[in-house]
């Protein structure tokens, strides 16, 4: 990517992020929709249709609190493959939308043990 390129959509994000948050500042729940879309987004983007279909196009924000947005995944295993191979990248954008910002990818609660 180009430097402009880069400044271009770190701003655009920033101004979607700003703009999420004030409309819905106090539901945890509406503001992971706004912040997962915008990190949903830029994932398929990067990583291309085919990968974020077979790992992103399922996840599901359940909360965003005190800076940490919860991810719920289809299964254990793709948590699992999240969190191995794609977390730092993840870990990236999040910050161009909130230095503050971290991620974290769960199982639905069935599988978890």
């Amino acid at each position: 990517m180009t430097a402009i390129f880069e400044d271009k959509l770190k701003l655009k994000i920033k101004q979607e992020l700003k703009s999420t948050f004030s409309k819905t500042i106090d539901n945890p729940v509406i503001k992971a929709h706004g912040a997962w879309d915008l990190l949903n987004e830029q994932l398929l983007a990067i990583l291309g249709s085919e990968i974020h279909r077979q790992w992103f196009r399922d996840v599901k924000p359940l909360v965003l609190k005190n800076n940490i947005l919860l991810l719920q995944t289809k299964n254990q295993f793709a948590a699992q493959w999240i969190n191995t191979h794609y977390q730092e990248l993840i870990d990236t954008l999040s910050l161009v939308q909130d230095s503050s910002l971290t991620c974290f990818f769960i199982a639905p609660k069935s599988e978890r043990n």
